[in-house]
């Protein structure tokens, strides 16, 4: 077993980074104001059931990943007759729901994780290292997130895989996993979503993503069109009106002009990007906001 370690105050400046690590026998865990950050479980042999208030119950089985988001209430009960192990990683960050969406890993069930002990064989050496020391929170942030590549790229959908995004423009695709080709493809394609996703509103160009991931903007854009059905760039333009639209939700009495350069997008482009993307201008879409929450407030009144 793994003692609960805490790895400390993270640096402001890491995106994503290590809180805890560790393993747990057959044991109750009952939380019900939450974790302060995504926790990743890891049964080992063991079995046993999750119960989120609100959001329902889950069981689940040896050599399964189950994601629990931040501050969200939580109970696991082991199963009586199972033996084994249940690790958990603490993620923490700006950036850490973006990449485990990305990786299509939040998913609010259990999923099966190929090559199971090669996974939790790398937690135990993360644990270690940090038990002895030897690990310092900037190196452990690179090696979470290639744990977290590791995992997506072992993860066994129900029948077919799945790259998340987010938003409404993710698509369920089948992903090859019969050769190292097919394996490094998949695992440049999480690689650039999650960039995008980290950077959808600075001056990010197709050609810095293909260049990040080591793939040419031709091969980057067959891998999109063959898992989303679009280029590279219309993925990132629909994300980025996609995120502008969200935030115009949040922000009911804001300009145009403020949501264009919220996603880094030059205003009249965005204009025109935008009614044909939802339909209506951002303009017309601010209006229509303002109108119901002008009727939501006499309502209320």
């Amino acid at each position: 077993m793994l003692a609960f370690r805490l790895t400390g105050l993270p640096d402001s400046r890491l995106p994503l980074y290590l809180y805890s690590v560790g393993s747990q026998e057959e044991k109750v865990l009952h939380r019900p104001d939450g974790f302060p950050v995504y926790q990743l479980f890891l049964s080992r042999g063991i079995e046993g059931q999750f119960r989120l208030p609100g959001k329902g119950t889950w069981t689940m089985g040896a050599e399964q990943l189950f994601i629990v988001e931040p501050e969200v209430s939580h109970e696991y009960v082991p199963h009586s007759n199972s033996k084994g192990e249940l690790g958990y990683i603490g993620i923490g960050g700006a950036s850490a729901g973006s990449v485990l969406q990305s990786a299509g890993l939040l998913q609010i069930e259990p999923c099966h994780i190929s090559g199971f002990e090669i996974i939790w064989s790398r937690m135990t050496d993360l644990w270690h290292a940090l038990n002895q020391g030897a690990t310092e929170m900037w190196n452990t942030s690179a090696l979470i997130y290639q744990l977290i590549l590791d995992i997506a790229q072992s993860k066994i959908p129900s029948d077919v895989g799945v790259v998340g995004t987010g938003s409404s423009m993710a698509e369920n695709v089948a992903v090859p996993r019969s050769n190292q080709e097919s394996d490094q493809g998949k695992e440049a394609l999480i690689r650039a979503v999650a960039l995008m996703h980290t950077h959808y509103q600075d001056d990010l160009l197709l050609k810095h993503v293909a260049d990040a991931v080591g793939y040419s903007v031709q091969h980057l854009n067959r891998l999109f069109h063959q898992h989303y059905g679009v280029t590279g760039h219309q993925y990132m333009q629909r994300l980025r009106l996609q995120k502008a639209s969200d935030w115009l939700d949040n922000h009911p009495r804001a300009s145009v002009r403020e949501a264009a350069e919220t996603v880094g997008m030059e205003v009249n482009y965005f204009i025109r990007m935008y009614k044909r993307e939802f339909g209506e201008t951002p303009g017309q879409g601010i209006k229509h906001r303002n109108q119901l929450q002008i009727e939501k407030d006499l309502t209320n009144s």
